[in-house]
């Protein structure tokens, strides 16, 4: 009897140890993720900053954009506000309707017409010339618009910079506008708007501040942060030089940061693309020691190869140089098991290329439906009875 109370009692203090424990584990499961990452406090006394408490004091200050060019070239119209240093921004966008679109543009076509009208009147002819360039452009915008080509956006652009002390928060926000205003944007400080500025850049989908500017299809484009300054990698072929950062352009096809080694080069005419995949080819034989193949049928590698000791190899109804489909080398594989070399002849593959391109022949010098998937099952077996007859022969 005795030793069953002593247990019930042991039980019972144990019992009390967890309950007097419970509380403090239940106040850490209570809290949320934002008030886990929360700081102690913010204080936004002051009207041009914020002071961010925490266990290490930290300086906001919020931007929004007051001014933007009329013409931008991408990436390099917010290119700063994404890459300066520490700094986060925002970038609201809402679609204009096509009807609010449309009287807008009617208002202000309106408008321009009256304000030519006026400057015609008084004699000022570069005023006139200016404002009925731009009614111009406003009527090809709305036109635009209505033929389903194009569509306007607003879109607010906020930025917080944050600083570890007030002096480099004042040095940073002057040295801030000055690299915008080499891309023709202007900044403003969010002035006695810090609270809502600061709120307007944490992602909590609510824009504060309104401060909104109007974007059509490809002006937005300019927005999005895709790429940045820096193009290449730290090994590979120069190509040339970054106009924005001065520094050279390697390009390497078998970088590990890439997904495979394809490329595509698109260009209108004249832009370049021959002299970009010669320079490619050329450096990569001589700087890498890669062997380039070039299928060229207007004959602008014959050079190139020359010079890099290579061959030019002519096709052409008149040339003693003949392709024999029919022809296999041995392939040299990695064994999944061992990971040792081994070389086969891979028949079965040989089959299906040569089948593919009788097929095509067939198809191209007789352009009958006739040539089917029936007629490419008897050509692939005619094709694997000569591939077998030959080997028994070997």
């Amino acid at each position: 009897m005795r030793k069953k109370q002593k247990e019930e009692q042991e039980e019972l203090q144990n019992q009390n140890s967890l309950n007097t424990q419970e509380p403090e584990y239940d106040i850490l499961r209570k809290k949320t993720i934002k008030e886990l990452i929360a700081p102690s406090g913010i204080d936004a006394s002051n009207i041009d900053r914020l002071e961010i408490l925490s266990n290490t004091t930290r300086y906001a200050r919020s931007f929004f954009v007051s001014s933007l060019p009329r013409m931008c070239s991408f990436p390099e119209l917010f290119r700063d506000m994404y890459l300066f240093g520490d700094i986060n921004t925002s970038v609201y966008i809402n679609p204009v309707p096509e009807a609010r679109s449309q009287n807008e543009l009617n208002r202000v076509i309106n408008q321009l017409e009256t304000e030519r009208i006026v400057a015609a009147d008084r004699g000022n002819i570069n005023r006139e010339s200016i404002l009925a360039q731009k009614r111009l452009e406003a009527e090809g915008l709305r036109d635009e618009i209505a033929a389903g080509f194009n569509k306007l956006y607003e879109a607010s652009i906020v930025a917080t910079l944050f600083t570890y002390n007030l002096q480099n928060l004042e040095a940073y926000s002057k040295l801030l506008a000055t690299e915008m205003s080499k891309t023709l944007v202007g900044i403003k400080s969010a002035w006695a708007m810090q609270d809502e500025a600061f709120q307007s850049n944490v992602p909590l989908m609510k824009d504060s501040i309104r401060k909104i500017h109007t974007f059509d299809r490809n002006s937005m484009a300019t927005v999005f942060p895709f790429t940045t300054s820096e193009v290449g990698h730290l090994t590979g072929i120069p190509l040339g030089m970054n106009k924005q950062t001065g520094t050279p352009v390697l390009f390497d096809n078998f970088h590990s940061s890439l997904a495979n080694y394809n490329m595509v080069v698109f260009a209108k005419s004249g832009a370049g693309k021959s002299v970009t995949m010669k320079t490619l080819i050329s450096r990569s034989a001589v700087l890498m020691g890669i062997e380039s193949l070039a299928l060229d049928a207007e004959g602008e590698y014959k050079i190139v190869a020359e010079s890099l000791g290579g061959i030019n190899v002519v096709l052409s109804p008149t040339s003693n140089t003949i392709i024999n489909l029919f022809d296999i080398e041995e392939e040299k594989i990695k064994d999944e098991i061992t990971g040792r070399e081994r070389t086969i002849l891979n028949v079965e593959n040989k089959v299906e290329d040569v089948t593919q391109a009788l097929i095509t022949m067939a198809r191209g010098s007789t352009r009958s439906e006739e040539v089917n998937e029936l007629t490419k099952q008897i050509i692939a077996e005619a094709v694997a009875e000569e591939y077998a007859r030959l080997r028994y022969n070997s």
